[in-house]
């Protein structure tokens, strides 16, 4: 194999141990501008930026002392924070622990426990508030318990007296939902006949009965009819995975008088216990997954204040029978067309939108008042169908979302964009959660994974999480969720490299701005007057289907972006051909598919273009506003309102097609010819813009910084980018895993050439001054290394040697060593090898680590697995070779049916461990 130089660019690459560091085209060498304020946050990052985790006290099976030993083991790996987090009990043998109860005194006495013992090392506590999502407990009354207002629906045929079954009716009308309460109590809340059909909106005709009676008589006139049945459910919903004390039904969150109780019950118990303590950072609340929740007992009374009308008339028609997570289940319903469609619509939007607004106003601001007046910063993830996705998080201190194990959700943006708006710097994240590939997870994927995070926004992560676990407890211990962060994991040694990498990252994006110069407004308006609002971070539905992907390949292709509402859009000022609010401004403005919105949204428009901004109509162009009331009057306002600024500023106003297809590939090439034509141009300027590769930028007083990624697990990335925002200033490579700083000698003119190993990325900052040169990597023939002794070390205590003449995997479809997990060693000793100053062990399923004639030259985590040999022992004649490949326990775990962790595992394939391939000596 012939090796150039460019074989050996590769960025990220680190070294440990002693070992060199090699760069793409950077420079070991004294840091001219060490003293700085920014780089020095960088090199020594503070607590805060430490990634922290979300710790799930299983069951509440406390003791101080397991506490104080957990809190050890996670400020040794490089944690700066925990969430405590009470939690239902995950099975396996509770070694006749007992559980405490939420509140109680001996649980408030667990919790002075880890503040002090946290506080002595240095870790920052959150807590959530209660335990399990959404909030709730056993001691919630009656009236403080979550309602549903839903209903069934049937044909029936008059003129006849109809005779109905109470309790049938309120079984037919139950949800069918993942965390039903049994205690659920259910009445009849009205009766309605309705045609089949109907053209022109006329209400129900209601139907008087008897509240209370087991048996319902019905007159129907003559004809066909649909006869609702409206059905109100309290308490129909039961926490998630509630620990003792906060278990039971869920609390009424659009209820005022029922939210302050549940947070005074927290606070009057908690916080006089902790006051002498150094306390809480902030107070949790996790995604609202409220099941389709949907009322309170003055709803009627708020909607008309909020509204302007009455709700009542148009429920038959805009309520339905609640499934899995809030989902409707199609029934018997009227026929809608022409006119009623339309009314019925809009008053459907009206009802979700007075449900977000009363979520916003009688939960999320109360509850980060509750918190601030206690001293405490509010975190939450503000997001569900009773959220609006952006709006809702510029209510929180601490605005958070989502990052599992198969990609960054949907809300981050949305999450990201509201920090932005309001001028917060954490945007902080549930991070690498995992139900699919638990005990599986590598190192490498959780660097990928939390650099997505970055991408989408995110400044600091919370992993998800680390199981409060004594050691007695029969291996693998508790599992709750997730990755399996635990110090009984085979990689948790290497795991500090991560935290430290990742810290890094994180305190340089927290302390400087992120970037955008273009604003995104998806059809939300249209969305909810049609489908309803989606589950988010998961929708059910994606509208338009391309509408999460459009993001990316702004970014790919060498701009940045943020989402906007229309209450920021009508709250935004226009000057100098910019959108701005508060800091931010925007250039441009793209509008995905927007058919709907209100007239003050329209006249924001046109007061945008007026200043010389660019306007993108997405497939379709606004012609209709949003809502019921004096709907009519209200299109044509926004009809006039578009027609009148496409005729008088039409070089600023841009109709294009949606993509006609959503691959990532196709959606880079549909964005990059949208803005050739519509003259958008790029900070970046990438000659191949790739799906693997993505960026954001950021800014501070005299810097441009650019975080560059390159996701794929197998694909190497090259390409040329030009920085529109060099300015004369020198390109720098900070290197987040040693906190070092490189120049980067590949850049002239304002041009890099990029070239990225697969799972690595680049922090590039443009600055004033640069650091030094580096030595050129050789080129050399590679002498390729066969015949190796090959020892396996297996997590149970077994033993086995192979011998193999070129490497290859153990575990997958290889019977023989199929449920194989723990320690890899490869061994040889090759002569004749002076002058051989580099080690390439090709792919590598896992960590790997090396020692030359047994001193150790460090490990390689991720990325390509190539390491530099310290002088002395590239000038060693004799080499002998040793390296060490840490496997993940899940082909383990699978095979051990016997253990209570084996479900996680049970379903998942079998994975290749080792080297794959040759290594050779350079």
């Amino acid at each position: 194999m012939k090796y150039t130089r460019r074989t050996f660019i590769k960025t990220g690459l680190i070294a440990t141990a002693g070992a060199s560091v090699l760069w793409q085209g950077c420079a070991l060498g004294a840091d001219k501008n060490a003293g700085n304020k920014l780089f020095e946050l960088f090199r020594n990052p503070s607590g805060s930026a430490k990634p922290f985790v979300r710790w799930w006290w299983n069951g509440n099976k406390l003791s101080a002392k397991e506490i104080l030993r957990e809190l050890d083991i996670m400020k040794e790996a490089g944690i700066g924070g925990v969430e405590i987090n009470p939690i239902a009990f995950p099975g396996g043998d509770d070694l006749g622990i007992p559980s405490m109860t939420w509140l109680s005194p001996e649980w408030i006495e667990m919790v002075k426990v880890a503040l002090k013992g946290a506080a002595e090392r240095d870790i920052i506590c959150d807590i959530i508030c209660g335990s399990g999502w959404p909030f709730g407990g056993e001691f919630l009354q009656p009236e403080e318990r979550s309602q549903l207002l839903t209903l069934t629906g049937k044909k029936v045929k008059g003129a006849a007296k109809l005779r109905f079954q109470t309790e049938e009716l309120l079984k037919e009308a139950a949800p069918q939902i993942h965390s039903g309460y049994k205690g659920a109590s259910s009445e009849v809340y009205g009766f309605c006949l309705a045609p089949l059909e109907m053209s022109v909106f006329t209400p129900a005709q209601t139907i008087p009965f008897e509240k209370g009676s087991q048996e319902i008589e019905v007159d129907v006139p003559a004809g066909e009819f649909i006869l609702y049945t409206l059905v109100k459910i309290t308490g129909f919903q039961s926490v998630i995975n509630g620990s003792p004390g906060a278990a039971g039904p869920v609390l009424n969150h659009y209820d005022r008088k029922a939210v302050d109780r549940f947070l005074n019950r927290m606070s009057d118990e908690l916080f006089p216990a902790i006051k002498d303590l150094k306390s809480f950072r902030a107070l949790f609340c996790d995604s609202m997954e409220l099941e389709g929740a949907n009322w309170y007992s003055n709803f009627i009374d708020e909607f008309r204040s909020r509204k302007g009308y009455d709700i009542s008339p148009y429920l038959p028609f805009i309520l339905y029978k609640v499934g899995h997570m809030g989902h409707a289940i199609e029934g018997e319903s009227t026929v809608l067309t022409g006119e009623a469609k339309e009314e019925v619509a809009r008053a459907r939007y009206d009802f979700y939108t007075a449900c977000m607004a009363m979520m916003r106003d009688n939960f999320l601001k109360p509850f980060t008042e509750w918190c601030n007046r206690h001293g405490f910063l509010s975190r939450a993830q503000a997001y569900g169908r009773e959220f609006h996705p952006l709006d809702a998080s510029l209510d929180v201190d601490i605005p958070e979302c989502e990052t599992w194990i198969f990609s960054y959700s949907n809300v981050n943006k949305y999450v990201a964009s509201a920090a932005h708006y309001a001028g917060k710097k954490i945007v902080s994240c549930e991070e690498i959660t995992n139900t699919d590939e638990v005990f599986n997870l590598t190192l490498e994927r959780v660097k990928t994974l939390g650099d997505e995070s970055n991408l989408s926004g995110v400044t600091h992560s919370i992993l998800h999480g680390f199981n409060y676990s004594p050691l007695e407890t029969p291996f693998p211990g508790w599992i709750r969720y997730g990755a399996y962060f635990n110090e009984r994991n085979t990689w948790w040694k290497y795991f500090k490299q991560w935290a430290a990498y990742k810290t890094r990252i994180s305190a340089v994006l927290q302390e400087t701005v992120f970037y955008a110069d273009v604003a995104v407004m998806h059809p939300l308006a249209d969305m909810w007057t049609i489908h309803g609002p989606q589950r988010d971070p998961f929708p059910e539905l994606h509208y338009p289907k391309y509408q999460y992907k459009v993001w990316e390949a702004i970014h790919r292709n060498g701009n940045s972006c943020d989402y906007i509402s229309e209450n920021i859009l009508q709250q935004s000022r226009f000057e100098n051909g910019c959108l701005t609010y508060g800091e931010r401004k925007y250039h441009t403005l793209m509008l995905l598919e927007v058919e709907a919105m209100e007239t003050e949204t329209a006249e924001a428009l046109s007061a945008f273009v007026a200043c010389g901004g660019k306007l993108i109509f997405v497939g379709k162009e606004p012609h209709r506003s949003s809502g019921l009331k004096d709907y009519k009057a209200r299109n044509e306002r926004v009809k006039t309102l578009v027609a009148t600024m496409k005729d008088a500023y039409p070089e600023k106003i841009f109709t294009v097609d949606a993509p006609a297809a959503y691959s990532d590939n196709e959606m880079l090439g549909w964005y990059k010819n949208l803005a050739e034509r519509c003259g958008v141009k790029p900070y970046l300027d990438i000659s191949s813009p790739n799906k693997s590769l993505n960026q954001i930028r950021h800014r501070s007083k005299d810097r441009d910084l650019f975080f560059v990624v390159n996701s794929s697990h197998t694909e190497r990335v090259v390409t040329d980018v030009s920085f529109a925002a060099a300015d004369g200033r020198k390109a720098n490579l900070w290197d987040a895993e040693t906190g070092k700083r490189y120049r980067c000698a590949n850049y002239k003119d304002g041009t890099l050439r990029l070239e990225l190993e697969p799972a690595t990325s680049q922090l590039i900052v443009f600055e004033k001054d640069s650091a030094a040169d580096v030595e050129s990597a050789p080129t050399a023939e590679g002498r390729a290394l066969t015949g190796w002794e090959v020892r396996l070390e297996h997590i149970n205590g077994n033993k086995q040697t192979l011998s193999m003449d070129v490497p290859s995997t153990i575990g997958g479809n290889n019977a023989e060593t199929q449920s194989f997990a723990g320690y890899i060693y490869y061994t040889k000793t090759v002569d004749g090898a002076a002058g051989l100053q580099w080690l390439d062990l090709g792919k590598v399923y896992g960590v790997s680590e090396l020692k030359i004639n047994g001193e150790l030259i460090g490990n390689r985590w991720y990325g390509r697995h190539l390491y530099r040999l310290p002088e002395k022992l590239a000038k060693a004649a004799s080499k002998t070779i040793e390296i060490k490949v840490t496997t993940t326990l899940g082909n383990y775990m699978k095979s051990t049916p016997e253990n209570h962790a084996h479900g996680w595992t049970r379903h998942q394939k079998w994975h290749q461990h080792g080297i794959d391939g040759k290594v050779y000596l350079i």
